[in-house]
């Protein structure tokens, strides 16, 4: 196996799905050395069972070597009914599935000379990366956000084998120092763990006007509209800011909550607005195309996303959206859970609140809309937070990162 620092990056979520661990696979690539950087990505949206929208267009236009499978791992099924079709689903999905994975992979190593392999889900995905460094002599590493390792498994599945796939990773990159303690609180040698704190491209999100087209195609040019961005998951908080918004509407009659993204958690959101009766004030969008998502940012009064930590551990592992709003001169609030801590600083570029109360929510989206002068501040001060935590900087840690582990 050529001694190379070239990286394949094995990721099920990669854009141009929308969301921040696809956010930073893209911007690693994107402004890494010519060459550098190779992926092996999918077709198919795992969670929603459908197509990834746009994708032809993406790999042609990227400036990086992009590979497809229809899927990586298996796709989001109901629960077996019995034994017979649980063995049926591993001889006649599960396998192939991991075969042609296993096949793409290797071909991808020769053929781009690659030195290293960098998992990017690694509850999924960890069993690839050893083989491939059994079989080639690749060296391993694993691209940490969050859940993976806050979330709590049932017994007798992979929780009890996650310590066991980290510590014999050659590196592990953690997005946050809140995630890199987790993994040293794990046990895990400090020396292995990298921190490389999610960024923001500066070049892509940066201050514009509201885009007047944007606002009128959904109906909300004569709203004050606040922004939500993300996968529609339990852990966003999306269903709390729903729950939260007829007590901000009591305030603020003209307030609009606009979420933008998709996911599995759609059906349950759209019961709860109307159980609510906000149909006429939560608007959600679905999937945008990247401009739309620029427009979105840029077009609300501020950013929200009201993150929380499940019962089972499941939490934000970092929150990019926040830098991405902020880079956008918008102020943010968010929930003080997981890594948000380390994206948001309190009272300085947006606030951090306690978001499994929908009652917290909206007091502070209440006190975001009365107060001009505090929402002007947080603007000029996320921007400036922002535009030094440059995606240009980070990608030049990962590539050191690469180097480090070559030699």
């Amino acid at each position: 196996m050529p001694n190379t620092a070239n990286c394949l990056l094995v990721a099920n979520i990669f854009a141009p799905i929308h969301g921040g661990s696809a956010n930073v696979y893209a911007s690693l690539c994107r402004l890494a050395p010519k060459g550098s950087m190779a992926v092996l990505a999918t077709r198919q949206n795992y969670d929603l069972n459908e197509p990834v929208a746009g994708w032809q267009e993406h790999d042609r236009q990227c400036g990086y070597a992009v590979e497809r499978l229809e899927l990586l791992r298996s796709p989001s099924l109901p629960p077996p009914a019995n034994k017979l079709v649980s063995v049926y689903r591993r001889l006649a999905i599960d396998l192939p599935i991991a075969w042609r994975a296993l096949r793409k992979t290797l071909d991808m190593i020769k053929r781009y000379r690659i030195g290293i392999i960098c998992i990017g889900e690694l509850n999924s995905m960890s069993w690839l990366g050893e083989l491939a460094r059994k079989l080639t002599g690749v060296r391993l590493m694993y691209y940490i956000h969050g859940e993976e390792v806050t979330t709590q498994f049932q017994a007798g599945s992979f929780g009890r084998r996650r310590d066991v796939r980290l510590r014999r990773a050659d590196a592990i990159v953690a997005v946050s120092r809140f995630t890199r303690q987790t993994l040293i609180d794990m046990g895990l040698p400090a020396e292995r763990i990298h921190l490389l704190e999610n960024a923001v491209d500066t070049t892509r999100f940066c201050p514009a006007p509201a885009s007047a087209t944007f606002l009128e195609r959904w109906g909300v040019q004569n709203k004050r509209v606040v922004v939500s961005i993300g996968r529609l998951i339990a852990r966003k908080g999306f269903d709390r800011s729903i729950e939260a918004w007829p007590a901000v509407l009591e305030r603020h009659p003209d307030a609009h909550l606009l979420i933008v993204g998709n996911g599995p958690q759609r059906p349950e959101l759209e019961q709860l607005i109307a159980r609510h009766g906000v149909q006429h004030a939560v608007t959600l969008t679905g999937p945008v195309s990247d401009d739309d998502l620029l427009a979105a940012y840029r077009s609300g009064e501020f950013f929200m996303m009201a993150n929380r930590t499940l019962p089972d551990g499941d939490t934000e592992g970092f929150g990019l959206v926040f830098l991405e709003a902020n880079a956008c001169a918008k102020a943010v609030i968010g929930g003080r859970a997981g890594g948000a801590v380390d994206a948001i600083k309190h009272e300085e570029t947006g606030l951090l609140i306690d978001s499994d109360a929908p009652s917290n929510i909206a007091a502070a989206v209440i006190r975001m809309l009365d107060d001009t002068a505090l929402r002007q501040r947080l603007e000029q001060q996320g921007l400036q937070n922002a535009l030094a935590n440059s995606w240009t900087t980070r990608a030049s840690e990962f590539n050191r990162l690469c180097q480090s582990l070559a030699k």
